[in-house]
């Protein structure tokens, strides 16, 4: 921490609003005026190699280690295209997309997904996007099962036996619409 002045990072201390960037100016204030890792680390309260560490930054990167780098985190599964055509999918009934359902299950969008972009989101990441996406998560009514039925029944033929028996939604079957 050549360039940095005593007065300097005192002023930034005094200025700083964040409990861990005034933990950090403090760090590098104590060792500029002399103070071992120790005595430092005794100081703040925190440990010699946290200490360590925080001075390691500030010789790499000057001040902006005063702020901890913003993490990413990971990339989104379903890109904006994706996102734009699965909503229009789920705004309309799954007959639409070739299964025999009246209404959208999140276990019906998750088998969509794979089936459309062969890609895996896990079900409850899936329904975070979904209520982001406007949709809201209804109950089950008699009459929608009775359509289910009577659409496999005609859809026999042309749908694998496996989907139906896969996706069997019962009344405490919730389903996705679009909120109005």
């Amino acid at each position: 921490m050549p360039g940095i002045s005593l007065s300097e990072l005192k002023l930034l201390y005094n200025r700083e609003i964040s409990g861990k960037a005034k933990i950090r100016l403090r760090c590098a204030y104590l060792r500029k005026k002399g103070e071992s890792i120790p005595a430092i680390a005794s100081v703040t309260g925190k440990r010699e190699s946290t200490v360590s560490d925080i001075l390691r930054r500030f010789s790499e990167r000057g001040l902006k280690a005063t702020h901890a780098i913003k993490q990413t985190g990971q990339p989104k599964k379903l890109n904006e295209k994706e996102l734009l055509e699965l909503k229009i999918a789920i705004i309309n009934p799954p007959i639409l997309q070739g299964y025999p359902f009246v209404t959208w299950t999140t276990s019906l969008i998750d088998y969509y997904i794979k089936d459309k972009f062969n890609k895996s989101i896990v079900k409850r990441h899936l329904q975070r996007i979904l209520k982001s996406q406007g949709f809201v998560l209804n109950s089950m009514e008699d009459s929608h099962l009775e359509v289910n039925e009577i659409l496999q029944k005609k859809l026999n033929n042309k749908v694998q036996k496996k989907l139906c028996r896969r996706f069997q939604p019962d009344k405490r079957s919730p389903y996705w619409s679009k909120l109005n």
